[in-house]
């Protein structure tokens, strides 16, 4: 979609005496102003960039701990099990167990939390583990 929005600009002349002179494909303006409708519509952003990072901390914990609190101005978060145990993380507010988790991470498992998701972030090793965690902003 950038590459039609530089090419629709690209095709503007420059101004003479006060004036825009379009040279411009009227079909290819509609279809990219649709597109950018239906994104908007569907509830599409587009992304912001992200230059930093928290670097990774550890999460260590055997009963339920807070891998990461609710930030909004987080972009992604990035969870990495690098010990034996299976972490269970959660997403939101309810108490992460062996049962009751969003995702479970084995030895070597890598989690994206989903983009733009900025709520609490709750974790359980079922036996002593290690995962390093890297929050985005």
């Amino acid at each position: 979609m950038g590459r039609q929005i530089e090419e629709i600009i690209s095709s503007l002349g420059p101004l003479t005496g006060g004036t825009v002179s379009i040279n411009a494909n009227l079909t290819d303006i509609e279809a990219l102003l649709t597109t950018l409708q239906a994104d908007v519509a569907d509830g599409v952003r587009i992304p912001n960039a992200t230059t930093g990072g928290t670097g990774s901390t550890d999460f260590t914990s055997t009963s339920y701990g807070t891998i990461a609190t609710a930030s909004t101005g987080r972009l992604g978060c990035t969870i990495f099990n690098s010990g034996p145990g299976n972490l269970h993380v959660i997403l939101g507010t309810a108490t992460a167990s062996t049962s009751v988790f969003t995702a479970r991470l084995s030895a070597g498992d890598y989690y994206e939390v989903p983009f733009n998701y900025t709520g609490l972030i709750g974790g359980i090793f079922a036996t002593a583990g290690t995962a390093k965690v890297t929050q985005l902003s």
